[in-house]
């Protein structure tokens, strides 16, 4: 929001507020404009290091995925309305080779690590569980490193092992097709677990302090992985099927207590849309708000307060606003607190590492 009332200021002060899924790195702004986040953008309403400052976000997960970068598709980015080009960015990529799927992501997490480096005194990359208290004691931005499908990793542990010593802390398993490990929602014919080799990729992200995100996954494979998983996990950004029955990626009431009943959490992405060619928001649709309310009191009532947080899919804008409508709806100030972040850190806390690389 272009305005951030006082009350939500001072919330935000008082309180560490985390979106479960803020920066998306795959993006053309990012792999095609190489837009620097480290630089305060007010024409648009995406995230920045300096935005998400004023908005008093205490941490954010900042994902990146396996784009497939043709000419194409940068022709179709260049038509868009949304497209900056405020500065003369390095290409990802300097030839027209096609690169694979490791590539990509090293390239885009890269580009992202770049900007994190530039600004020492606005964020911290958290890594460990003490990189969260040491953030929050510089008063930085907390930047938790994702990544979205797994064909990046394959059927090696020792690239996935890598990964995590770059500083990758949560994996969005699966996307939109059938990967070696398991399903993704839109997979649902085959009624499949895991495979033998999702099995021992899970235990791989429990050794290496990955935290696992379901959002994607199809139903009997979060249910799998949450009975499989050693440690909590979660789903960044879904809603109540019961709500949204027509919806793909909703999750359902089973997944959802199971998802509790293990020490996870559900981040409910709110049904709020964003303004015409990326402008910064006005004003939110009551209407919207009311129903991001609705699906909040469900989950609540579905896995308890401690189970439900934000993640609002790249719209970082709206957390202040959100934060005044729990406020205004009656939600305790606790519970506003545990919603609107305290929740994602308890979970992070009992995934991540305690110290160290």
């Amino acid at each position: 929001m272009r305005v951030v009332s006082a009350r939500a200021r001072q919330f935000h002060r008082d309180h560490r507020i985390c979106d479960m899924l803020g920066l998306n790195l795959n993006h053309p702004r990012f792999v095609l404009d190489d837009t620097d986040l480290t630089q305060r953008a007010d024409d648009h309403f995406r995230g920045d290091f300096p935005k998400f400052q004023d908005w008093g976000i205490n941490l954010v997960v900042a994902k990146g995925g396996v784009t497939l970068l043709t000419d194409e598709y940068r022709a179709l980015w260049n038509q868009q309305p949304e497209r900056h080009t405020q500065r003369d960015g390095e290409s990802l990529f300097l030839s027209l080779a096609v690169p694979n799927a490791t590539q990509v992501l090293l390239a885009e997490l890269d580009r992202f690590l770049l900007n994190v480096e530039r600004a020492p005194d606005q964020v911290h990359l958290v890594r460990t569980v003490a990189d969260l208290d040491d953030a929050n004691d510089a008063s930085k931005v907390a930047l938790l490193m994702a990544a979205n499908r797994a064909d990046w990793f394959g059927d090696s542990p020792g690239v996935l092992r890598q990964f995590a010593r770059l500083g990758l802390r949560m994996i969005t398993i699966g996307q939109a097709t059938r990967e070696l490990g398991w399903d993704p929602s839109n997979e649902v014919r085959s009624g499949g677990r895991l495979t033998e080799l999702g099995v021992r990729m899970i235990a791989e992200m429990n050794q290496c302090g990955i935290l696992i995100d379901l959002a994607h996954s199809n139903d009997p494979c979060a249910l799998d992985v949450i009975d499989l998983s050693t440690r909590p996990v979660v789903d960044t950004h879904s809603c109540p099927r019961a709500l949204r029955p027509g919806e793909l990626r909703a999750i359902p009431d089973e997944v959802m207590r199971a998802m509790s009943k293990q020490g996870g959490l559900l981040g409910i992405s709110p049904p709020i849309s964003r303004p015409t060619g990326e402008a910064p928001y006005d004003t939110i649709d009551p209407t919207q708000m009311a129903e991001t309310l609705k699906q909040l009191h469900y989950a609540v009532d579905v896995m308890g307060i401690e189970a439900v947080g934000i993640g609002t899919h790249f719209s970082t804008a709206i957390m202040p606003a959100l934060t005044d409508a729990l406020l205004d709806d009656g939600f305790a100030e606790s519970d506003t607190a545990a919603i609107m972040g305290g929740n994602f850190l308890r979970v992070l806390r009992q995934v991540l590492p305690e110290s160290g690389g």
